[in-house]
């Protein structure tokens, strides 16, 4: 016999329902939670993706513009999809090592490129800014250096020339020739577009025959990849250090 009647309340019945619901209402916050991590998981993904194979994509076409090897590339900036959109990248850092340029081997570049334009096709573009860096080990400064001294070059070979710093712009060498032994300090400037003059300043216990043929050696680096230029040279205790620049540099297309 139902002991409620027409207007009275039945709480048994309608909590059992309210209790029913509740799990469900507090199911769904969570899973919708859930589904927003992984759309943004999976976009993130995308995101680097993209972003790793437009490098290597960079990388291939900078290397047809001179570079000896693939060299690496960064493409700085988040989300990176919306660059693409733009085709605007306004930081790209590239970096490579062991780079021949003539008679200097270049032990490595870096530089960044600021204001990268990507052509409609995307397999090309124009660079607004680039600065870098390049670094040269005394070591190969000493082979450049006797390369470009003619005959008297191969009284200098190997461990004949030993240079070292001798200041902000100068380098100091311990020479140990077939007929003769000395010491000799040059200045290392910048002269022309990308040339190096390594001018002798002073000398110990050197003939005048090499005295005159070490007096002045120019070293010339004929292209460097993607336009750069030297704009000056310094000398440090590892060897010298060139800062590079380039202005509205195309590459692929």
């Amino acid at each position: 016999m139902n002991q409620y009647g027409p207007g009275d309340y039945a709480p048994t019945q309608q909590y059992g329902v309210y209790d029913r619901a509740r799990p469900r209402a507090r199911r769904w916050p969570r899973r919708l939670a859930i589904i927003v991590v992984v759309v943004i998981a999976a976009l993130v993904g995308l995101d680097f993706g993209a972003r790793a194979f437009a490098e290597s994509e960079v990388a291939s076409q900078i290397q047809k513009q001179g570079f000896p090897k693939k060299p690496n590339v960064s493409i700085n900036g988040f989300p990176f999809l919306t660059q693409v959109i733009a085709r605007d990248f306004s930081d790209v850092q590239i970096s490579t090592s062991d780079v021949t340029e003539g008679p200097l081997e270049i032990a490595s570049i870096n530089a960044t490129m600021n204001g990268v334009h990507v052509n409609s096709s995307f397999n090309g573009a124009t660079v607004d800014r680039l600065n870098g860096t390049l670094d040269v080990t005394f070591t190969a400064l000493a082979n450049a250096m006797t390369s470009q001294v003619g005959g008297l070059g191969s009284l200098l070979g190997g461990a004949g020339l030993s240079l070292s710093q001798a200041g902000p712009d100068e380098v100091k060498a311990t020479i140990n020739a077939l007929v003769t032994s000395g010491t000799a300090t040059w200045r290392v400037t910048r002269t022309g577009t990308n040339n190096i003059n390594i001018h002798l300043v002073s000398s110990s216990g050197l003939g005048s025959d090499l005295v005159g043929s070490l007096g002045d050696i120019n070293v010339p680096l004929p292209a460097l990849p993607l336009g750069l230029t030297i704009q000056n040279i310094s000398v440090t205790s590892s060897g010298l250090v060139g800062t590079v620049t380039g202005h509205n540099v195309s590459f692929g297309g």
